[in-house]
């Protein structure tokens, strides 16, 4: 019986916001916490924002505005601590970068330059000039379309979906009959989708330039938040791999598993940290099933949203998901 679930899912749906399909889950009875600031009649979630300081605010704006939670404050609380897991650094490629900005301040040689993340808007801003530029602008999705706007750029390309597959898909060849060439700023650590999918294009020639122009670097929790995470901690929001990597690093360190095989840590029982994943795209939930912490059933995702609002609503239906596993117990699953 899926009461509360249900009642989420209906609301998502009504208010406009596209349902999605996420893989249900829940988490032991053992790990429950009670607000004690509220009635006792309050089921409090504890959900961990482990994006990087000062970059977890619209997702608690987002959070707070949902129309789930206004409906269910009277039952359900969510008690949001922030735990950053990431952190950034220069990438290896970050002087070349800089070096083509003196060279090329217009990218007069690029048909487009492609910006994947809020964080690569950032680095690009910080060498080149809104009003220099020539070549067009593809954003994966509307963060980076934002960020690049406050910029002061012109963004004239986003696609369907917030992801590179879907940007290396939809990308509009600007020539036709010629090599369209893309400038691809990018993480150390992203996958290599976005250029090799672009090479294989039937439809228009794209060359891809990767400049990895900055690195995301895991965080070491300290004691105390390695205490919230194993002993508080019900859901942790992931979004991107990289903090999926980080988060499993910091519970080997609290399991004391960091030096067994890679095969022996996945059988020790709660290795990621007994807690609920809710990723921000299919990305990042995939590096959650293929790292082998986490059942399917555990990890929540926004199949046909990804982004914001449909991280949103995938927390929204995996907190409800926990409190109703703990108030129905195994039996009533």
């Amino acid at each position: 019986m899926k009461f509360f679930s249900n009642i989420i899912l209906s609301t998502i749906v009504t208010s406009g916001i596209d349902a999605f399909s996420p893989l249900h889950s829940y988490r032991s009875t053992q790990s429950a916490l009670y607000s004690t600031e509220a009635s006792s009649d309050v089921f409090t979630v504890t959900v961990a924002l482990t994006r990087e300081d000062g970059k977890n605010d619209k997702l608690m704006q987002s959070i707070s505005g949902h129309p789930t939670k206004k409906m269910l404050e009277n039952s359900m609380n969510l008690n949001m601590v922030e735990m950053s897991l990431i952190e950034h650094a220069d990438g290896p490629d970050l002087e070349k970068f800089q070096e083509l900005a003196k060279e090329d301040p217009s990218l007069s040689n690029y048909d487009y330059v492609v910006i994947t993340s809020p964080e690569s808007a950032k680095v690009f801003g910080k060498e080149f000039d809104a009003e220099n530029l020539s070549t067009k602008i593809a954003a994966v999705g509307k963060a980076t379309k934002s960020a690049l706007t406050k910029l002061g750029f012109e963004v004239d390309f986003v696609p369907s979906k917030a992801n590179g597959e879907t940007l290396a898909d939809e990308l509009p060849p600007v020539k036709e009959m010629a090599l369209n060439n893309v400038l691809y700023p990018a993480s150390d650590k992203a996958a290599e989708t976005i250029q090799d999918m672009l090479d294989k294009r039937k439809d228009a020639s794209f060359r891809v330039e990767r400049l990895n122009t900055y690195d995301t670097v895991p965080v070491d929790y300290d004691d105390d938040q390695i205490k919230v995470a194993i002993d508080d901690v019900q859901i942790s929001c992931f979004g991107s791999p990289t903090a999926v990597d980080a988060w499993i690093k910091n519970v080997d360190r609290a399991l004391n598993i960091e030096d067994m095989d890679e095969e022996e840590k996945k059988k020790v029982p709660g290795c990621n940290g007994n807690v609920i994943a809710v990723c921000i795209g299919t990305t990042t939930a995939r590096r959650c099933l293929e790292s082998g912490r986490w059942h399917a059933n555990d990890i929540y995702y926004p199949a046909t949203n990804p982004g914001l609002d449909g991280w949103t609503d995938s927390l929204f239906q995996a907190s409800g998901d926990v409190m109703e596993k703990c108030f129905w117990g195994d039996d009533g699953w």
